[in-house]
């Protein structure tokens, strides 16, 4: 039998440090996954299906359950291990759909032209919206 859980703040066990649940709501990452490196597969992840190696850089993170709309903000970072080189690793959003988010990577070589490359190391992405 399921069971429903109705409370407007959560405070920890002392009775201290409350927030409104509609901050844990609104204001939480609604999926979020680390990539591993070549773009391979997701070690660890939430919210998130599965990853599509779309080329050299490119990839797209398809969601478990879809956002409301293409309206929510998305965040990617690299780790980048900097052995000698004075290249600036880039990850950026390319596009946004309700169901998945597209990424892109590169870096940018000595004439300030960017070259895509598939992860080196790890890379991240968090999304924050609301759901469907």
């Amino acid at each position: 039998m399921a069971s429903e859980l109705r409370v407007n703040t959560l405070k920890d066990a002392s009775g201290n440090n409350s927030v409104a649940l509609s901050t844990v709501a609104e204001g939480s990452a609604k999926a979020w996954a680390h990539i591993a490196a070549g773009g391979a597969s997701l070690p660890d992840s939430f919210n998130s299906s599965s990853l599509d190696d779309d080329g050299t850089g490119e990839y797209g993170l398809n969601f478990t359950s879809a956002m409301g709309s293409a309206n929510y903000s998305a965040q990617a970072t690299i780790t980048f291990n900097n052995s000698g080189s004075n290249n600036l690793r880039n990850a950026t959003v390319e596009s946004k759909a309700a169901g998945a988010v597209e990424l892109d990577f590169a870096y940018t070589n000595g004439s300030g032209v960017a070259i895509a490359y598939d992860v080196e190391t790890d890379a991240s992405v968090a999304i924050h919206g609301d759901l469907a």
